[in-house]
């Protein structure tokens, strides 16, 4: 079932649906990837390549179910300084994987607020040049 082109992402929503949703943050060494999504991600969810840095995970209503960045640590945090002390925050389980642990968890809140804000404001910019988001979320 295709979503309707009347209903827009929830860009500027991102971090308020992570918090009602309980998003988890994981990291994956191996393939230097970043997950922010919810717990379980739904069968018709797709991975869309949004910007140059992030991509969304999208069902196919149309609603975001997480963030995904390629070549987090050694790329974008290694361009964006704000978030290099993400990757000092995981903690490290036995397959090579990350996640944020419980009593971390507080102290990432304003580094995933400030890349949701980047998310939304990087959308504005890329939708003042011709982005169209209904193309993004179903193509």
């Amino acid at each position: 079932m295709a979503r309707s082109k009347n209903i827009p992402l929830n860009i500027s929503g991102i971090f308020q649906l992570a918090q009602k949703e309980n998003w988890v943050v994981e990291y994956d060494a191996m393939l230097d990837s970043f997950y922010w999504t919810k717990p379980i991600i739904s069968k018709t969810a797709k991975l869309k390549k949004f910007l140059d840095d992030f991509s969304l995970y999208i069902n196919h209503l149309g609603h975001i179910e997480g963030v995904f960045i390629e070549y987090a640590k050694y790329n974008f945090a290694a361009h964006n300084e704000d978030f290099k002390v993400l990757f000092d925050k995981f903690d490290q389980l036995e397959n090579g994987k990350y996640v944020i642990s419980t009593n971390r968890a507080l102290d990432i809140q304003p580094i995933l607020r400030n890349m949701a804000d980047r998310i939304g404001n990087e959308t504005l910019e890329a939708i003042e040049k011709g982005l169209d988001l209904n193309q993004v979320a179903v193509a």
